[in-house]
Order: C-alpha cells, then sequence, then structure tokens
C-alpha cells in the first residue's frame, strides 16, 4: 500500500529517531510535518493546520513511527485513524533498521482469516472475528480502539463490547456455526474469543505474549481444547 512512498518515510524515520515521525499522505504527495506532542519520543500530535490542509488537498493515509517498537496500533492510535476516516500506518525502528509499514482502518484489504500473524490492533482475536462477520455474514462490526494487554489494565472488551455489537448470550447447548464463543484464560476477565465453525471447529487467532507475532497464526482447529475455558457464548441479531 503506498509502495511509492516506503524509501521515503524508511529514511525520513531512521533520521528522526529517537522521536515519533508523522506523515500525511494526499492525492498529491507524502509528506513529513512537525510532531507537535509534549513528548514526541512517546506520542505524536499534528497541528490542526497541517491535517485540515491535507484535509483540503485530499487526504489518503496517516502514516506514523514508533520508535523502539511494537508496530501495533495503541487505542490512541486507533482512535485517530476512526476519526479520520482514512488508513493508518505504523513504521517501527531502533535507529538502524524499519519494520515494513503495517496498515489498518478503512479501504485496506482483509488478510486471509486462516494463516494470519498476531498484530495486536490490527490482526489479533477480535479483528479476526470482526473480518469473520464482514466477509461471510455481510456484518460490520464495531472498532473497539485497545491497548495491549486491556484485559490486564481493567478493560473488558468482550463482556462489554458484544453486547453493544448487537449479540446476545446463548445457552452452550444451543450453540451453532457461526456464533462467538468467549473464553477466560489466565486472566481477570474474558480475554480471547473466536467463531464456532461447521463439524465442530472452532475459527480463532491464539493470542501471543508479544503485541506482535508473525508465528502465532489464526487457525482454524477442534473446538473442544477450548471448551473447559468458555466462559460466554454470544449469537448476532442485530442488522445485518
Amino acid at each position: 500500500m503506498f509502495e511509492q512512498y516506503h524509501e521515503q518515510i524508511t529514511a525520513e524515520a531512521l533520521a528522526g529517531y529517537p522521536l515519533e515521525c508523522v506523515w500525511l499522505i494526499t492525492v498529491s504527495d507524502c509528506r513529513q510535518v512537525a510532531n507537535v506532542a509534549d513528548e514526541p519520543e512517546k506520542t505524536f500530535r499534528i497541528a490542526k493546520r497541517d491535517l485540515l490542509k491535507a484535509q483540503k488537498e485530499g487526504l489518503l493515509a496517516v502514516v506514523h513511527s514508533h520508535p523502539n517498537y511494537p508496530d501495533c496500533p495503541s487505542e490512541a492510535d486507533m482512535r485517530g485513524q476512526i476519526n479520520t476516516g482514512v488508513p493508518w500506518g505504523i513504521i517501527a525502528t531502533d535507529g538502524t533498521g524499519c519494520t515494513p509499514i503495517a496498515w489498518w482502518g478503512k479501504g485496506v484489504d482483509v488478510p486471509p482469516l486462516v494463516g494470519r500473524g498476531f498484530r495486536h490492533g490490527i490482526t489479533d482475536c477480535y479483528a479476526l472475528i470482526r473480518d469473520y462477520y464482514r466477509t461471510e455474514r455481510g456484518v460490520t462490526l464495531p472498532e473497539y480502539p485497545r491497548n495491549w494487554e486491556w484485559w490486564l489494565n481493567g478493560d473488558d472488551l468482550y463482556g462489554e463490547g458484544f453486547r453493544s455489537a448487537g449479540f446476545v448470550p446463548i445457552d452452550a447447548r444451543q450453540a451453532q456455526p457461526g456464533d462467538v464463543w468467549i473464553a477466560q484464560v489466565r486472566s481477570p476477565v474474558p480475554n480471547h474469543g473466536g467463531v464456532l465453525l461447521e463439524r465442530g471447529l472452532a475459527l480463532h487467532h491464539p493470542c501471543a505474549s508479544n503485541p506482535v507475532d508473525p508465528t502465532r497464526l489464526s487457525v482454524r482447529e477442534p473446538i473442544a481444547r477450548w471448551l473447559p475455558h468458555i466462559a460466554l457464548w454470544l449469537r448476532y441479531e442485530g442488522d445485518a
């Protein structure tokens, strides 16, 4: 995505290290703009005049760097993407090299449901459920901005989010393909989920111990191994 600008962004991310850098891609160009955050080594903020100028020209995407990793979005990044309504990208750097740009948000292609690597906020267990409903059921579920390890920090993404998205609890004995299961694994709140498929299979994305792990792949596997951990079954009854 926007491959013509990768070399420019990589070079400028390295030059700007250890600060977070930000770029606005418009219909005419890709330009680095000032990071006016109070702590630019930890976060970024775009001056209102720069954003308004880019939007007037035709804003296509926003990219920013994460010094010293990880190359996955924070809750604030996810909120920013939703607010702008265009794709966002993250490039991580340690000052000597950079990761490829990780893209997410409106306009970004949905990766295959099986075999995708783990990237929190982009291709994690909730993202897989969301993409399943989008591609297989024609249902657009809400995006919930979230930080890594939200389940250990007082948030309840699954317990609260699915009910507001149009799901209702069902008895485990009523479960049928397409229903969502929510599991609680070494956590004070339910922290993992997937979709029940035909023939007793489950579609889910095993969580990783790190926010980005390309070796942790989404899978189809027997639901049986997860049954002891399932805390809730849900069925979608909202408007498609």
